[in-house]
């Protein structure tokens, strides 16, 4: 799976199991973008599709961003241990440190990043036919 694995620390970082929830995340992403295929194809978005639209993917963004929460909380407790584990290679230590942190945050960051691709792809729908920024452009 992970290459370094067997050196991450084994702990217990009372992380919440959200399988279900990313699950859940990634199957509405999935229709959002059907969705948005479909407005694309039909070159049919308008502002008021345009900002419906925006304001789902948003509404997943907020959501896994909540759900990612605890993940950062651990932050700070796992770079110490990996500082402790690994006194001998501080250099280590932190590449483990950093690797672990970020596997703990893939999964949500491959969801935030689908949602961030998702209002690109709208607001670049919008400019292509209007030649002008779209609403959620405030500015």
């Amino acid at each position: 799976m992970y290459e370094n694995e067997k050196e991450f620390i084994t702990y217990d970082f009372n992380l919440p199991d959200h399988c279900n929830e990313i699950s859940k995340a990634t199957e509405f992403i999935e229709k959002l973008k059907h969705n948005i295929e479909i407005v694309k194809k039909e070159n049919s978005i308008i502002d008021i599709v345009h900002t419906q639209l925006f304001e789902e993917v948003m509404r997943v963004l907020d959501y896994v961003g909540k759900l990612s929460m605890p993940a950062f909380e651990i932050e700070e407790e796992m770079r110490i241990m990996y500082i402790k584990q690994y006194k001998h290679s501080p250099e280590l230590a932190k590449k483990l440190w950093i690797d672990h942190y970020e596997e703990i945050h893939h999964p949500y960051t491959l969801l935030k990043n689908r949602c961030f691709r998702l209002i690109d792809e709208l607001d670049s729908m919008y400019r292509k036919k209007f030649k002008l920024n779209p609403p959620n452009w405030n500015g």
